[in-house]
């Protein structure tokens, strides 16, 4: 048997997901763009250290999937606040 979805926003979301309403897992319908910033002040570029698989453990960039309806800039800005608590300014070059 399979239970429909509904749309709520997930403890700890703060977006409307399609939820399993037995389970509740969540079924994502966003694109699958990974998108992320390369950080740096002065010398120094900001590192994540991964706290779930994959690579639990390892250092990367601050990163993750886009969310429906945003620009590839606007995912990796939000991303990078998500992942690290930064603000970044974007410099074209």
């Amino acid at each position: 048997m399979q239970a429909p979805l509904i749309l709520r926003i997930p403890p700890g979301d703060d977006k409307p997901r399609h939820c399993c309403s037995e389970c509740d897992t969540i079924v994502y319908l966003n694109p699958k763009n990974v998108v992320g910033t390369l950080p740096f002040f002065e010398d120094k570029v900001l590192l994540c250290k991964r706290a779930i698989q994959p690579r639990a453990g390892k250092w990367t960039l601050p990163a993750g999937y886009m969310e429906n309806g945003e620009s590839s800039l606007d995912g990796a800005i939000r991303e990078t606040t998500e992942e690290a608590g930064a603000s970044v300014i974007v410099k074209e070059r």
